[in-house]
Protein backbone atom coordinates (compact mmCIF):
# COMPACT_ATOMS: atom_id res chain seq x y z
CA UNK A 1 0.00 0.00 0.00
CA UNK A 2 1.69 3.29 -1.31
CA UNK A 3 2.57 5.74 1.53
CA UNK A 4 0.15 8.24 0.45
CA UNK A 5 -3.15 6.30 0.86
CA UNK A 6 -2.37 4.69 4.43
CA UNK A 7 -4.75 5.66 6.76
CA UNK A 8 -4.12 8.38 9.04
CA UNK A 9 -3.30 7.04 12.39
CA UNK A 10 -1.00 4.68 10.86
CA UNK A 11 0.50 7.54 9.19
CA UNK A 12 0.82 9.46 12.60
CA UNK A 13 2.54 6.59 14.48
CA UNK A 14 4.79 6.32 11.69
CA UNK A 15 6.15 9.75 11.68
CA UNK A 16 7.12 9.36 15.65
CA UNK A 17 10.34 7.01 14.71
CA UNK A 18 11.13 10.32 12.50
CA UNK A 19 10.35 12.90 15.49
CA UNK A 20 12.41 10.43 17.78
CA UNK A 21 15.41 9.97 15.77
CA UNK A 22 15.37 14.12 15.19
CA UNK A 23 14.85 14.79 18.64
CA UNK A 24 17.36 11.97 19.68
CA UNK A 25 19.81 12.90 17.11
CA UNK A 26 19.83 16.78 18.46
CA UNK A 27 22.19 15.55 21.94
CA UNK A 28 24.59 13.31 19.65
CA UNK A 29 24.98 16.60 17.19
CA UNK A 30 25.41 18.75 20.23
CA UNK A 31 28.08 17.26 22.67
CA UNK A 32 30.79 18.76 21.53
CA UNK A 33 28.92 22.08 22.72
CA UNK A 34 27.67 20.59 25.98
CA UNK A 35 31.18 19.30 26.52
CA UNK A 36 32.58 22.90 26.04
CA UNK A 37 30.62 25.16 27.68
CA UNK A 38 30.16 22.95 31.19
CA UNK A 39 34.13 22.69 30.79
CA UNK A 40 33.49 18.47 30.54
CA UNK A 41 35.70 15.84 30.53
CA UNK A 42 35.48 13.56 27.06
CA UNK A 43 34.16 10.95 29.21
CA UNK A 44 32.02 12.74 31.37
CA UNK A 45 29.97 14.31 28.03
CA UNK A 46 29.83 10.55 26.76
CA UNK A 47 28.18 9.16 29.96
CA UNK A 48 25.97 12.58 30.56
CA UNK A 49 24.70 11.65 27.03
CA UNK A 50 25.19 8.29 26.45
CA UNK A 51 25.48 5.77 29.22
CA UNK A 52 23.78 7.75 31.81
CA UNK A 53 20.35 7.88 29.83
CA UNK A 54 20.15 4.65 28.55
CA UNK A 55 20.94 2.91 32.21
CA UNK A 56 18.13 5.38 33.14
CA UNK A 57 16.15 3.85 30.59
CA UNK A 58 17.39 0.31 31.36
CA UNK A 59 15.67 0.43 34.88
CA UNK A 60 12.25 2.39 34.20
CA UNK A 61 11.31 1.41 30.74
CA UNK A 62 10.36 -2.75 31.52
CA UNK A 63 7.98 -1.87 33.82
CA UNK A 64 6.25 0.63 31.59
CA UNK A 65 6.55 -1.66 28.44
CA UNK A 66 4.80 -4.34 30.94
CA UNK A 67 1.82 -1.69 32.48
CA UNK A 68 1.12 -0.59 28.89
CA UNK A 69 -0.33 -3.88 27.71
CA UNK A 70 -2.72 -4.14 30.34
CA UNK A 71 -4.15 0.10 29.83
CA UNK A 72 -4.50 1.93 26.65
CA UNK A 73 -1.16 3.10 24.85
CA UNK A 74 -2.32 5.83 23.80
CA UNK A 75 -1.40 7.28 27.47
CA UNK A 76 2.10 6.22 27.19
CA UNK A 77 2.64 7.24 23.48
CA UNK A 78 1.36 10.56 24.05
CA UNK A 79 2.86 10.85 27.63
CA UNK A 80 5.95 9.71 26.73
CA UNK A 81 6.19 12.25 23.83
CA UNK A 82 5.19 15.24 26.13
CA UNK A 83 7.80 14.24 28.07
CA UNK A 84 10.17 14.01 25.68
CA UNK A 85 9.67 17.44 24.94
CA UNK A 86 9.43 19.21 27.72
CA UNK A 87 12.48 17.64 28.92
CA UNK A 88 14.41 19.03 25.81
CA UNK A 89 12.96 22.47 26.01
CA UNK A 90 14.08 22.58 29.67
CA UNK A 91 17.74 22.26 28.46
CA UNK A 92 17.07 24.23 25.98
CA UNK A 93 16.00 27.37 27.95
CA UNK A 94 18.01 26.65 31.12
CA UNK A 95 21.62 27.75 31.72
CA UNK A 96 22.01 24.81 34.97
CA UNK A 97 24.10 21.93 34.89
CA UNK A 98 21.94 20.53 37.40
CA UNK A 99 19.09 20.83 35.11
CA UNK A 100 20.70 20.00 31.44
CA UNK A 101 22.48 16.56 33.32
CA UNK A 102 18.74 15.76 34.63
CA UNK A 103 16.81 16.13 31.77
CA UNK A 104 19.29 13.96 30.12
CA UNK A 105 19.16 11.32 32.26
CA UNK A 106 15.50 11.08 31.54
CA UNK A 107 15.27 11.57 27.55
CA UNK A 108 16.00 8.31 27.03
CA UNK A 109 13.26 6.76 28.82
CA UNK A 110 10.65 9.16 28.16
CA UNK A 111 11.40 8.92 24.02
CA UNK A 112 10.83 4.99 25.24
CA UNK A 113 7.46 5.01 26.41
CA UNK A 114 6.68 7.63 23.28
CA UNK A 115 8.52 5.66 20.59
CA UNK A 116 8.53 2.26 21.25
CA UNK A 117 5.54 1.35 22.40
CA UNK A 118 3.98 3.62 19.13
CA UNK A 119 5.56 0.78 17.17
CA UNK A 120 3.86 -1.81 19.66
CA UNK A 121 0.74 0.03 18.46
CA UNK A 122 0.79 -0.27 15.05
CA UNK A 123 2.07 -3.93 15.34
CA UNK A 124 -0.90 -4.69 17.39
CA UNK A 125 -3.16 -2.74 14.81
CA UNK A 126 -2.00 -4.04 11.84
CA UNK A 127 -0.91 -7.80 13.08
CA UNK A 128 -1.21 -9.92 9.45
CA UNK A 129 1.40 -6.35 7.89
CA UNK A 130 3.39 -6.74 10.38
CA UNK A 131 6.90 -6.51 8.09
CA UNK A 132 5.94 -3.84 5.83
CA UNK A 133 4.76 -1.71 8.46
CA UNK A 134 7.96 -2.35 10.33
CA UNK A 135 10.12 -1.55 7.34
CA UNK A 136 7.69 1.84 6.77
CA UNK A 137 8.95 2.64 10.19
CA UNK A 138 12.71 2.05 9.94
CA UNK A 139 12.53 4.19 6.66
CA UNK A 140 11.12 7.33 8.56
CA UNK A 141 13.33 6.84 11.58
CA UNK A 142 16.20 6.81 8.73
CA UNK A 143 14.86 10.24 7.50
CA UNK A 144 14.75 11.19 11.32
CA UNK A 145 18.56 10.81 11.03
CA UNK A 146 19.16 13.35 8.81
CA UNK A 147 17.18 15.69 10.58
CA UNK A 148 19.37 16.47 13.40
CA UNK A 149 22.82 17.57 11.38
CA UNK A 150 20.63 19.85 9.10
CA UNK A 151 18.83 21.71 12.21
CA UNK A 152 22.03 22.22 13.41
CA UNK A 153 23.68 23.34 9.71
CA UNK A 154 20.74 25.69 9.88
CA UNK A 155 20.89 27.45 13.04
CA UNK A 156 24.69 27.76 12.15
CA UNK A 157 23.85 29.87 9.78
CA UNK A 158 22.48 32.31 12.01
CA UNK A 159 25.41 31.89 14.83
CA UNK A 160 22.78 29.80 16.98
CA UNK A 161 23.87 26.35 18.53
CA UNK A 162 22.95 23.42 20.69
CA UNK A 163 20.30 25.38 23.53
CA UNK A 164 18.70 26.75 20.09
CA UNK A 165 18.57 22.97 18.67
CA UNK A 166 17.29 21.51 22.15
CA UNK A 167 14.53 24.53 22.07
CA UNK A 168 13.47 23.87 18.49
CA UNK A 169 13.24 19.71 18.91
CA UNK A 170 11.39 20.46 21.95
CA UNK A 171 8.59 22.49 21.16
CA UNK A 172 8.22 20.09 17.67
CA UNK A 173 7.91 16.83 19.99
CA UNK A 174 5.83 18.59 22.46
CA UNK A 175 3.49 20.18 19.80
CA UNK A 176 3.62 16.60 17.97
CA UNK A 177 2.00 14.79 21.00
CA UNK A 178 -0.61 17.03 21.76
CA UNK A 179 -1.37 16.37 18.00
CA UNK A 180 -1.31 12.70 18.72
CA UNK A 181 -3.39 13.31 21.56
CA UNK A 182 -6.56 14.55 19.57
CA UNK A 183 -6.33 11.09 17.76
CA UNK A 184 -8.68 8.44 18.32
CA UNK A 185 -6.84 5.11 19.18
CA UNK A 186 -8.90 1.82 17.97
CA UNK A 187 -8.40 -1.14 20.45
CA UNK A 188 -6.32 -3.38 18.59
CA UNK A 189 -7.27 -6.36 17.19
CA UNK A 190 -5.67 -8.69 20.57
CA UNK A 191 -4.71 -12.04 19.85
CA UNK A 192 -4.65 -12.87 23.46
CA UNK A 193 -4.19 -16.26 25.53
CA UNK A 194 -6.08 -15.06 28.45
CA UNK A 195 -2.42 -13.73 30.11
CA UNK A 196 -4.28 -9.93 30.92
CA UNK A 197 -5.35 -12.03 33.94
CA UNK A 198 -1.45 -13.56 34.70
CA UNK A 199 0.51 -11.56 37.26
CA UNK A 200 3.08 -9.41 35.80
CA UNK A 201 6.18 -11.41 37.17
CA UNK A 202 3.84 -14.52 36.47
CA UNK A 203 3.58 -13.28 33.08
CA UNK A 204 7.31 -12.38 32.46
CA UNK A 205 8.74 -15.32 33.39
CA UNK A 206 6.51 -17.58 31.16
CA UNK A 207 7.67 -15.33 28.00
CA UNK A 208 11.35 -16.30 29.04
CA UNK A 209 10.75 -19.26 28.91
CA UNK A 210 9.77 -18.93 24.94
CA UNK A 211 13.10 -19.90 23.42
CA UNK A 212 12.19 -18.83 19.96
CA UNK A 213 10.67 -15.55 21.14
CA UNK A 214 14.33 -14.74 22.68
CA UNK A 215 15.94 -15.86 19.70
CA UNK A 216 14.21 -12.72 17.58
CA UNK A 217 15.08 -10.82 19.98
CA UNK A 218 18.26 -11.27 19.80
CA UNK A 219 18.21 -11.25 16.52
CA UNK A 220 16.89 -7.74 16.46
CA UNK A 221 19.26 -6.77 18.74
CA UNK A 222 22.23 -8.08 16.49
CA UNK A 223 21.08 -5.47 14.06
CA UNK A 224 22.46 -3.01 16.29
CA UNK A 225 25.72 -3.74 15.39
CA UNK A 226 25.47 -2.00 11.83
CA UNK A 227 24.14 1.07 12.89
CA UNK A 228 25.95 3.51 15.52
CA UNK A 229 28.49 1.07 15.59
CA UNK A 230 29.41 0.84 12.08
CA UNK A 231 29.17 4.44 11.84
CA UNK A 232 31.62 5.54 14.59
CA UNK A 233 34.20 2.90 13.66
CA UNK A 234 33.63 3.31 10.15
CA UNK A 235 34.46 6.95 10.11
CA UNK A 236 37.72 6.26 12.25
CA UNK A 237 38.96 3.36 9.81
CA UNK A 238 38.26 5.72 6.73
CA UNK A 239 40.18 8.56 8.57
CA UNK A 240 43.06 6.66 9.22
CA UNK A 241 43.41 3.39 6.72
CA UNK A 242 41.74 5.03 3.91
CA UNK A 243 43.29 8.86 4.77
CA UNK A 244 39.67 10.44 3.37
CA UNK A 245 39.36 14.04 4.73
CA UNK A 246 36.16 15.10 6.86
CA UNK A 247 34.02 15.87 3.58
CA UNK A 248 34.57 12.53 2.20
CA UNK A 249 33.81 10.41 5.25
CA UNK A 250 30.59 11.64 5.84
CA UNK A 251 29.66 11.08 1.71
CA UNK A 252 30.77 7.84 2.66
CA UNK A 253 28.56 6.94 5.71
CA UNK A 254 25.85 8.90 3.31
CA UNK A 255 25.97 6.55 0.78
CA UNK A 256 25.18 4.46 3.93
CA UNK A 257 22.03 5.94 4.76
CA UNK A 258 21.23 6.20 1.29
CA UNK A 259 21.31 2.62 0.71
CA UNK A 260 18.90 1.81 3.82
CA UNK A 261 16.35 3.91 2.77
CA UNK A 262 16.14 2.56 -0.95
CA UNK A 263 16.51 -0.90 0.52
CA UNK A 264 13.33 -0.08 2.69
CA UNK A 265 11.60 0.93 -0.19
CA UNK A 266 12.55 -1.97 -1.75
CA UNK A 267 11.33 -4.52 1.29
CA UNK A 268 7.96 -2.66 1.09
CA UNK A 269 7.34 -3.75 -2.19
CA UNK A 270 8.70 -7.34 -1.71
CA UNK A 271 7.27 -7.99 1.20
CA UNK A 272 3.89 -8.47 -0.96
CA UNK A 273 5.25 -11.25 -2.94
CA UNK A 274 8.07 -12.85 -0.81
CA UNK A 275 7.97 -15.23 2.50
CA UNK A 276 9.86 -12.68 5.26
CA UNK A 277 12.15 -15.26 5.97
CA UNK A 278 13.31 -15.60 2.48
CA UNK A 279 13.25 -12.25 2.59
CA UNK A 280 15.94 -11.82 5.52
CA UNK A 281 18.30 -14.92 4.65
CA UNK A 282 18.95 -13.15 0.86
CA UNK A 283 19.08 -9.91 2.62
CA UNK A 284 21.60 -11.38 5.06
CA UNK A 285 23.78 -12.61 2.42
CA UNK A 286 23.62 -9.04 0.36
CA UNK A 287 25.19 -7.91 3.51
CA UNK A 288 27.81 -10.33 4.65
CA UNK A 289 29.12 -9.52 0.86
CA UNK A 290 28.91 -6.03 0.56
CA UNK A 291 30.35 -5.47 3.94
CA UNK A 292 33.33 -8.10 3.55
CA UNK A 293 33.99 -5.69 -0.07
CA UNK A 294 33.85 -2.13 1.81
CA UNK A 295 36.44 -3.75 4.37
CA UNK A 296 38.53 -4.90 1.58
CA UNK A 297 37.96 -1.65 -0.41
CA UNK A 298 41.11 0.33 -1.82
CA UNK A 299 40.12 3.63 -1.89
CA UNK A 300 37.35 6.33 -0.93
CA UNK A 301 35.55 6.01 -4.00
CA UNK A 302 35.26 2.26 -4.11
CA UNK A 303 34.48 2.31 0.06
CA UNK A 304 31.12 4.48 -0.69
CA UNK A 305 29.61 2.16 -3.39
CA UNK A 306 30.20 -0.55 -1.09
CA UNK A 307 28.82 1.13 1.59
CA UNK A 308 25.39 1.79 -0.59
CA UNK A 309 25.20 -1.77 -1.27
CA UNK A 310 26.30 -2.69 2.82
CA UNK A 311 22.80 -0.37 3.61
CA UNK A 312 20.58 -1.43 0.85
CA UNK A 313 21.16 -4.96 2.10
CA UNK A 314 21.42 -4.07 6.04
CA UNK A 315 18.32 -2.09 6.25
CA UNK A 316 15.93 -4.58 5.84
CA UNK A 317 17.18 -6.97 8.66
CA UNK A 318 16.31 -5.14 11.46
CA UNK A 319 12.33 -4.43 10.28
CA UNK A 320 12.26 -8.69 9.36
CA UNK A 321 14.07 -9.74 12.70
CA UNK A 322 11.62 -7.34 14.94
CA UNK A 323 8.46 -8.34 12.83
CA UNK A 324 9.28 -11.73 13.63
CA UNK A 325 9.63 -11.27 17.44
CA UNK A 326 6.22 -9.83 17.48
CA UNK A 327 5.05 -12.54 15.83
CA UNK A 328 6.28 -15.18 18.71
CA UNK A 329 4.68 -13.10 21.08
CA UNK A 330 1.44 -12.03 19.76
CA UNK A 331 -1.02 -9.30 21.71
CA UNK A 332 1.73 -8.29 24.24
CA UNK A 333 3.73 -6.05 22.54
CA UNK A 334 4.38 -4.12 25.34
CA UNK A 335 6.51 -6.99 27.41
CA UNK A 336 8.23 -8.16 24.11
CA UNK A 337 9.96 -4.68 24.29
CA UNK A 338 10.34 -5.07 27.83
CA UNK A 339 12.18 -7.85 27.61
CA UNK A 340 14.02 -6.57 24.76
CA UNK A 341 16.32 -4.92 27.73
CA UNK A 342 17.73 -8.31 28.86
CA UNK A 343 20.33 -7.24 25.72
CA UNK A 344 21.15 -3.74 27.16
CA UNK A 345 24.32 -5.41 29.16
CA UNK A 346 25.91 -5.91 26.26
CA UNK A 347 24.67 -2.38 24.44
CA UNK A 348 26.71 -1.18 27.05
CA UNK A 349 29.47 -3.29 26.60
CA UNK A 350 30.41 -3.60 22.94
CA UNK A 351 31.82 -0.30 21.73
CA UNK A 352 33.91 -0.85 24.94
CA UNK A 353 35.68 -4.45 23.40
CA UNK A 354 35.09 -2.60 20.05
CA UNK A 355 37.46 -0.10 21.12
CA UNK A 356 39.67 -2.31 22.95
CA UNK A 357 40.37 -4.59 19.93
CA UNK A 358 40.70 -1.71 17.69
CA UNK A 359 43.82 -0.97 20.33
CA UNK A 360 45.29 -3.99 20.45
CA UNK A 361 44.73 -5.37 16.90
CA UNK A 362 43.71 -2.33 15.00
CA UNK A 363 40.31 -1.17 13.49
CA UNK A 364 39.93 -3.63 11.19
CA UNK A 365 39.86 -6.49 12.92
CA UNK A 366 37.52 -4.74 15.33
CA UNK A 367 35.02 -3.55 12.17
CA UNK A 368 35.40 -7.12 11.02
CA UNK A 369 33.28 -7.84 14.79
CA UNK A 370 30.12 -6.28 13.09
CA UNK A 371 29.91 -9.53 10.50
CA UNK A 372 28.21 -11.17 13.10
CA UNK A 373 25.26 -9.64 12.62
CA UNK A 374 24.24 -10.87 9.51
CA UNK A 375 25.65 -14.08 9.74
CA UNK A 376 24.44 -14.65 13.17
CA UNK A 377 20.44 -13.49 11.97
CA UNK A 378 20.97 -15.83 8.75
CA UNK A 379 21.92 -18.54 11.08
CA UNK A 380 18.47 -17.62 13.58
CA UNK A 381 16.35 -17.43 9.87
CA UNK A 382 17.41 -20.50 8.87
CA UNK A 383 16.92 -22.24 11.92
CA UNK A 384 13.75 -20.91 12.31
CA UNK A 385 13.02 -21.55 8.75
CA UNK A 386 13.69 -25.21 8.71
CA UNK A 387 11.81 -25.75 11.89
CA UNK A 388 8.73 -24.12 10.23
CA UNK A 389 9.38 -26.78 7.02
CA UNK A 390 9.47 -29.91 10.08
CA UNK A 391 6.49 -28.83 11.75
CA UNK A 392 4.34 -28.45 8.55
CA UNK A 393 5.59 -31.92 7.03
CA UNK A 394 4.14 -33.29 10.46
CA UNK A 395 1.11 -32.03 10.67
CA UNK A 396 0.99 -33.69 6.85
Amino acid sequence: MPFRRLPFLMVALLFVDFIDEFSSGVPVVGVPGIQEDFGLRYSAAAFLVFTGPLLVGWILEPPLFVWADRHPKKWFVCGGLATLGALSLAIGLSGSFVVVAGALMLMYAASGAGVSLSQATLMDLYPEQRERVMARWVFMGAAGDLAAPALFWGLALFALGWREAFAVSGALVLAYALLLARQRFPAPARETDGSEDVPILGALRAAFRDRTLLLWLFGAWLCSLMDELLVGFGALYLRDVLGADTATRSAVLMCMMAGGMLGLLLLDRLLARHAPLRLLMLACIGTAVSFAAWLAAPSPLWSGAWMFATGLFSGALYPLAKAQAYRALPGRSGMLNAMAHVFTPLDLALPLAMGLVADRFGLLPALAVLILQPVGLFAIALTRSRAAKNGAEGLE
